[in-house]
């Protein structure tokens, strides 16, 4: 039966239980730390160092209530260590509590203690070679699991509690026994051990939980025995001497605590020890600290209060007990295959641990060293990757991962929210720049002037994993043929005359790692477009002036308003440096194929210009709008930009209507002219007012009165207008 067991939905993964199981008894398994119960000798260290609660120990509390509703003699074994638990209660008040809660009888564990000393007196008076008390059932499952070796030391006496139990059941068989204490590892004892006799333990916490309503009944006295000191540190020895038991001081010693415990275990295994006849162990420091004690006192104050309670007691028992209060302990050890010091390397080296140095030995993973962890890895009770040093440099990586594609994230959203637009062919547009931003290959852009092929160009660079590097840009178009090839590749001292001491870095070189941008590439000379292809092919060029190549890593991406494949077919452009530019295309529709789009870029050149200027934005007129909305703009965006900024400043008031507009929209519109989709001018006018309205409406921050005002319409017509047009306000 396992006494411990994990909750793993509370378990956090904080290895606190493995850095305080004394004998490793933990497995961890996807984070959460399981008990095993072939290693666990029930000490209940995990129990006390978990703050998530995750540890979970056998609970006998719902068979004991079923006994005592059920009128069973359910008789009570109290610990000696409970005057401190129970403190200030008096013991006598303790006695009349358990048995107004329905508990037909009381006995102290001391009458226990009286049965085992004459035992223990007989068995060191003939023993040949050193001897370890087995009063503390941790001691016996430690040896029995992981000191198979010392067993034959290990006195083959019944504790306190195991003779009390047996000698109560020799006068009353029928009754049903429940030993009351601080420690955990009795529930082991009386599960897991021989002829145990106990048939439910409870801690002094359960039991508390369970008589928090109860009002004691008074009883006259309690039971009062000279072992009353008995969970004190040495309590056994002191007990023996009491009762003329001596042992010399040279030949009995005791030992409390865990950590000196297992280390007078080792020594007694390599035999590093010797002249010591008894060795008193107690794997808590005395009972009166085990881990379920759950007293208010201090530990100088609960040995105090014992101390002071044991004044002249005197024995208990009522009848001298017969029969024989030895036992058998048996090997429990299981043992774990040990790695070659190649494979603890092998794995240390996966945790990033090739030298001794490397070794940080920090204790996160709840093992001394790393070395050790290795072990268990290879043991299967410990994860690789359980490294605190090695999980703070997987996770600074992720985190490098996570905050490199939130900044893409940001920089997607930013970049592309540059290019304004919802119809289709720009969202196409969209998908196209961020695919070409993931590859990296060259990019020809094409379109006419003024459509943001640049925009898209540094869109594309900026979406891409050179974005911390430079964005070069050249127009082809704006320097004279002559200078060219300075402009792009550079040249070195002396290379002409007037060349600059120490020469120039051209463009190419600017844009080292980055992104070389060449507007207008259709304007380029042949004899440059020579010189340019040789440079895409192999990445190298030379600085006007010098034989010595330079290599460079730059991207490449290219725009023109002309139409590439006519100038090839015609001889003005080579074809092979078409194709290499040529890799992925990017067709940008001019504004008057997707006018759906005008009213979004007016709103967002108003918005980026009052900014700017730190002005009130001004509406447009639905007039005004519809002139722009037919107008063929032979500019394209650059254009539109331009007629607005210069509408805003023309506009006195707070509307653009058709006279601030430049006469060649106004003349065209008056002409009768109209590029536009096919849609009747009621369509037309109708989506213009919804959209000025919601503009309106959002400049007012929704104050129906005021944007009547800034629109120049009654407050009715607004009202009319925003239920026609079904929007929200």
């Amino acid at each position: 039966m396992q006494i411990v067991s994990t909750d793993k939905e509370k378990c956090k993964a904080c290895y606190a239980c493995v850095r305080n199981c004394p004998v490793k008894a933990i497995k961890i398994e996807d984070q959460k730390a399981e008990v095993l119960e072939e290693r666990c000798i029930a000490c209940g260290s995990c129990v006390r160092v978990c703050s998530q609660e995750a540890k979970k120990i056998y609970s006998f509390k719902d068979e004991v209530l079923a006994r005592i509703k059920n009128g069973d003699k359910v008789i009570g074994l109290l610990a000696p260590s409970y005057p401190v638990s129970f403190y200030p209660l008096k013991p006598e008040e303790v006695h009349g509590k358990l048995l107004a809660f329905g508990f037909s009888k009381i006995e102290e564990v001391t009458a226990g203690v009286e049965i085992i000393l004459p035992e223990y007196g007989n068995y060191l008076a003939e023993a040949k070679d050193y001897v370890i008390s087995s009063a503390c059932p941790a001691i016996v499952s430690l040896i029995e699991k992981h000191y198979p070796e010392l067993i034959n030391h290990l006195a083959p006496i019944k504790s306190p509690m195991g003779a009390l139990a047996k000698y109560l059941k020799t006068l009353e068989p029928n009754s049903f026994l429940v030993f009351i204490g601080p420690c955990i590892a009795k529930k082991n004892e009386a599960l897991n051990f021989n002829e145990s006799h106990i048939d439910a333990v409870l801690t002094f916490k359960e039991i508390k939980e369970m008589l928090k309503e109860v009002v004691p009944r008074m009883v006259s006295g309690y039971p009062r025995n000279f072992t009353q000191s008995f969970p004190l540190p040495g309590g056994l020895i002191k007990s023996l001497k009491h009762r003329g038991y001596d042992i010399e001081s040279q030949k009995g010693i005791s030992i409390e605590g865990k950590e000196q415990v297992i280390e007078t275990l080792e020594s007694l295994k390599e035999k590093k020890v010797s002249g010591v006849l008894f060795y008193d162990l107690l794997f808590c420091r005395g009972c009166i600290d085990g881990p379920e004690i759950d007293s208010e006192l201090t530990y100088i104050e609960r040995q105090q209060y014992l101390l002071e309670l044991s004044k002249g007691n005197k024995t208990i028992l009522s009848k001298k007990p017969a029969g024989t209060f030895r036992v058998r302990y048996t090997v429990k050890a299981r043992k774990l295959p040990l790695p070659t010091e190649e494979e603890i390397r092998e794995i240390l080296a996966y945790t990033d641990k090739f030298t001794p140095e490397d070794e940080l030995n920090c204790g996160a993973c709840g093992y001394n060293s790393c070395r050790e962890k290795a072990i268990a890895v290879y043991q299967g009770l410990a994860e690789i990757d359980m490294c605190l040093q090695f999980l703070l440099k997987k996770t600074r990586g992720e985190a490098e991962f996570y905050r490199n594609k939130y900044e893409m994230e940001n920089r997607k959203k930013y970049y592309l929210d540059g290019i304004t637009g919802q119809t289709e062919k720009i969202i196409e547009i969209k998908k196209l720049i961020e695919k070409a931003a993931l590859s990296d290959g060259n990019v020809l852009i094409q379109g006419e002037s003024g459509v943001g092929k640049e925009i898209a160009a540094r869109t594309i660079h900026y979406l891409s994993e050179r974005a911390d590097k430079p964005f070069v840009a050249i127009n082809c178009a704006a320097i004279p043929e002559n200078l060219l090839e300075t402009e792009l590749f550079g040249y070195e001292e002396g290379a002409f005359t007037g060349a600059k001491r120490g020469g120039k870095a051209g463009k190419i070189e600017q844009a080292d790692g980055g992104t070389l941008f060449l507007d207008e590439i259709g304007d380029m000379p042949l004899s440059m477009q020579v010189k340019l292809l040789r440079f895409i092919q192999n990445r190298e060029f030379e600085r006007v002036g010098s034989n010595t190549p330079r290599k460079v890593n730059i991207r490449i991406i290219a725009a023109t308003n002309q139409p590439l494949a006519k100038l090839v077919k015609e001889g003005r452009f080579r074809m092979d440096l078409y194709y290499r530019l040529n890799v992925f295309n990017i067709n940008i529709p001019p504004l008057r194929e997707r006018r759906d789009d005008i009213p979004l870029l007016i709103n967002r050149f108003m918005n980026e210009f009052c900014e700017r200027r730190k002005m009130a934005p001004k509406i447009v007129t639905s007039e005004a709008m519809s002139i722009l909305m037919n107008y063929s703009w032979p500019g394209n965006i650059r254009e539109l930009q331009n007629v607005i900024e210069r509408a805003y400043y023309l506009a006195e008031g707070n509307l653009i209507k058709p006279e601030h507009l430049p006469a060649q929209l106004t003349s065209k519109a008056l002409s009768g002219e109209r590029i536009t989709k096919l849609t009747t001018f009621k369509e037309a006018v109708a989506e213009v007012e919804k959209k000025l309205i919601i503009e309106g409406l959002k400049a007012t921050n929704y104050n129906k009165l005021a944007c009547a005002k800034l629109l120049g319409i009654p407050r009715a017509t607004l009202y009319q207008k925003i239920k026609e047009y079904g929007i929200d306000a």
